[in-house]
């Protein structure tokens, strides 16, 4: 349990079983990395970026997955990292924000619902709880994920919780979900309860906890950290709830390792009657599978919150979201996972006794005899507080309108901006044009018109950056909003993908995948040259005419996917030369006989 050496990666935890293919995911988290987030869909896609990052297959892996996916996290909480790429645009309709659950309060768990299918439609179900945000943190987190089965048509009384809380994301959202994403929620909200999971090894019980879901029941902590001894995992602690959590025992002392300078921060007779640690930086080190020492940093900082309570000789271990703070019981939302088993696998000494390998990493904390205030880091955090209030009540929209020198955005609000503290200064942009920035003012009414721009330009994302002087020091904190983007064409996500394809090579690519066959089995594509031999109207033709008689029969949607995209190319200067020669004599005809289907299914 908890051995620095068993790692496991996100994404793994993501990709389908074998056999199976995803059906829906719904993922809650606090912060979200936009380029982070582009990944996901192509985990569930069974994409590997390392071993083909082809931007082809990448685009097609993201359209497929995304329109499957849906992804709630903190509104004014998604990170301003560089612009990842024009398909950025696909995650727009599944990354819902959500609004603070109560003032001062945030959307904080940590969790993944998964429903696979394999090829006779049986569902299988994943569930992953983590203690990491969907984001590049190389901070030591922890994952736990179950596999299952549907088990009957009754709901499984243990599984109450979770449903619960998928249930109330829809109510958590800043901005109503669209009719059928939220269908497709209710009703994995509603299979979920009906699952049978398969527990990890040892474990006797699992019993789901969300935290902070309005009008049920809080988190009773006194009652569920009740025991004889106790550890307490934490980024972040906080005097009260540490009180709370662990009530002195002379006899045997209970685990607290947290981060340095968050240790600075408790009282010291909160601390003198623990065994307190911090993570040793020394012993931050890479193993290959070889064993060999890699001079690269695997670990940065800790990031994993557990607790864990032994009482009538079982151990009870609560992994998840929940940090060591009051805010996390007392107004967050949160997720925690309680496994039940043997003191002996479970318990404080499995996890961090003298031979448990997570004690080979911890060193004694030694509080310090000048703590530093972070002055910095304290306005920084009130400006990242206005943000996240600005992003919950404001509600942005972006409409664009079609104009003789190209496509105008309007950036617009359903309220005015809270408060601003003085001296305080708010900025908004699109996010991929972050230095053509527009001033925001309290009690003023949001109306921006930004410069014209290419529809494939053209984006929901906005980047809203709050920035004061400290005496002398600029300070700045900056997040994205998704907004409501009204009055886009129909053919703006086609147009984004057609200015992917800039070669005929990545036409041949796209067409492949379109029509449900992988690149590299696509007749023509002449292995040790490159790709697509330079005869194009034979050779390639031949392959071309095979791939499309096959999509009529198979996948006769993705002729009409692929329509739009070639109407584009031949729309735009150099979108003839990427046709293939010859495309006219294969292409008209397939078309033709794809009107004719359409014509008798009517």
């Amino acid at each position: 349990m908890l051995a620095p050496d068993n790692r496991a990666l996100l994404l793994d935890a993501l990709r389908p079983p074998p056999g199976c293919s995803l059906d829906r995911a719904v993922a809650t988290t606090f912060t979200l990395d936009l380029e982070t987030a582009l990944m996901v869909p192509l985990a569930f896609a069974g994409f590997r970026f390392d071993e083909n990052p082809d931007p082809i297959e990448i685009m097609e892996a993201l359209r497929r997955m995304s329109e499957r996916l849906d992804i709630f996290c903190q509104a004014g909480a998604i990170s301003a990292a560089r612009w990842p790429s024009d398909l950025v645009a696909l995650l727009e309709k599944s990354i819902h924000e959500v609004k603070r659950p109560r003032p001062n309060r945030i959307f904080h768990p940590k969790v993944w619902a998964l429903r696979f299918s394999d090829s006779s439609d049986e569902p299988c179900y994943r569930l992953v709880v983590l203690s990491r945000n969907l984001t590049a943190s190389r901070s030591w987190d922890t994952v736990l994920w179950f596999d299952g089965q549907p088990q009957g048509r009754q709901p499984i009384a243990n599984n109450a919780p979770l449903g619960r809380l998928i249930t109330a994301l829809s109510d958590f959202a800043v901005v109503e979900l669209p009719p059928d994403r939220g269908a497709a929620l209710a009703e994995l909200a509603e299979d979920l309860r009906r699952v049978h999971w398969e527990l990890p090894d040892g474990v006797r019980q699992a019993h789901f906890h969300p935290i902070g879901i309005p009008r049920h029941r809080s988190f009773p902590v006194e009652e569920h950290f009740s025991g004889y001894r106790k550890l307490v995992i934490s980024p972040f602690v906080r005097d009260g709830l540490i009180r709370r959590v662990i009530t002195p025992r002379p006899s045997q002392k209970a685990v607290l390792i947290s981060r340095g300078e968050e240790l600075g921060t408790l009282q010291p007779d909160t601390l003198e009657s623990l065994d307190v640690y911090e993570l040793d930086p020394a012993s931050q080190l890479s193993v290959d599978d070889d064993g060999e020492e890699k001079n690269r940093t695997f670990l940065t900082n800790l990031h994993a919150k557990v607790f864990v309570v032994e009482r009538a000789s079982l151990a009870h271990l609560f992994v998840g979201s929940a940090n060591a703070t009051e805010g996390a019981f007392s107004g967050n939302v949160e997720f925690l996972c309680e496994l039940v088993g043997p003191v002996a696998k479970f318990g404080v000494d499995a996890l961090v006794g003298d031979d448990a390998p997570l004690r080979s990493m911890l060193t004694p904390y030694v509080a310090s005899d000048t703590p530093e205030v972070d002055q910095t880091g304290t306005v920084g955090r009130a400006l990242e507080g206005l943000l996240i209030d600005i992003a919950a009540q404001v509600g942005f929209r972006t409409t664009v309108t079609r104009q003789p020198d190209g496509w105008v955005p309007r950036i617009t609000a359903d309220a005015e901006l809270p408060p601003i503290p003085a001296g305080t200064n708010i900025t908004i942009a699109a996010y991929n044009r972050p230095a053509e920035t527009c001033e925001l003012y309290s009690g003023v009414p949001i109306d921006i018109e930004l410069p014209p721009l290419e529809i494939a330009d053209v984006t929901a994302f906005l980047q809203l950056t709050a920035s004061r002087t400290d005496e002398g020091a600029v300070i700045e904190r900056s997040t994205v909003i998704c907004s409501r983007l009204d009055g886009e064409p129909e053919d703006r996500y086609h147009e984004i993908f057609a200015r992917q394809i800039d070669t005929p090579e990545k036409f041949m690519r796209l067409l492949a995948l379109l029509m449900g066959f992988a690149a590299g089995n696509v007749v023509g594509n002449n292995s040790g040259t490159g790709g697509w031999g330079g005869n194009w109207s034979t050779g390639a033709g031949q392959g071309v005419l095979e791939l499309l008689a096959r999509a009529l029969s198979e996948n006769p949607v993705s002729i009409d996917h692929l329509a739009t995209i070639v109407e584009h190319l031949r729309g735009s200067s150099g979108g003839m030369a990427i046709l293939p020669p010859g495309w006219d004599d294969v292409w008209i005809p397939a078309l033709e006989a794809r009107r004719a289907m359409l014509e008798t299914d009517s």
